[in-house]
């Protein structure tokens, strides 16, 4: 957990969120680059499959796209974190099938930092120092009175 000046947000869910849809992306372009070149020659004889593997490599890169903005998400609208986390898990578990989760490093970090970002927890407010807030006024008395139900507190302490 970090701070962007007064802005608190998942670091480390960012983090590893943000390189594991990088490898995503990058290994579902190595993979469409791939099934595109080799598809044209070796898939003729396998009609459909050339189609079907260039694909999953498209949609990997999506994943991986979607990925990566979900963790900016996380480090610009923290308070969604529990929602882009899921989304992260969600889309690294898939991007298995695709471009074998980025080299399948991608999908590990996607999958650790999703998991990071869901069970993140804002960091409480910090507390005012003893004696530094003000009183706040008695049930029922005037505004501003000083506590002691609209009557005024006694000069003198009582004697025993």
């Amino acid at each position: 957990m970090a701070t962007s000046g007064a802005k608190a947000y998942p670091s480390t869910a960012f983090v590893l969120s943000l390189i594991g849809g990088i490898f995503i992306l990058l290994a579902g372009l190595a993979f469409a680059a791939l099934y595109a070149a080799v598809g044209a020659v070796v898939f003729v004889f396998i009609p459909g499959l050339g189609a079907l593997l260039l694909g999953l490599a498209v949609a990997s890169v999506l994943f991986g796209l979607i990925i990566i903005v979900g963790a900016v998400m996380l480090r610009s609208r923290p308070q969604s974190a529990k929602m882009w986390g899921v989304i992260i898990v969600v889309l690294a578990i898939i991007s298995l099938f695709g471009s074998a989760g980025g080299f399948f490093i991608g999908f590990i970090l996607a999958l650790i930092g999703g998991i990071m970002a869901i069970v993140w927890h804002p960091p409480p407010a910090p507390q005012a120092a003893w004696g530094t807030q003000p009183m706040a006024p008695a049930m029922g008395g005037p505004q501003g009175s000083p506590g002691w139900g609209g009557q005024q507190p006694p000069a003198t302490p009582p004697s025993s």
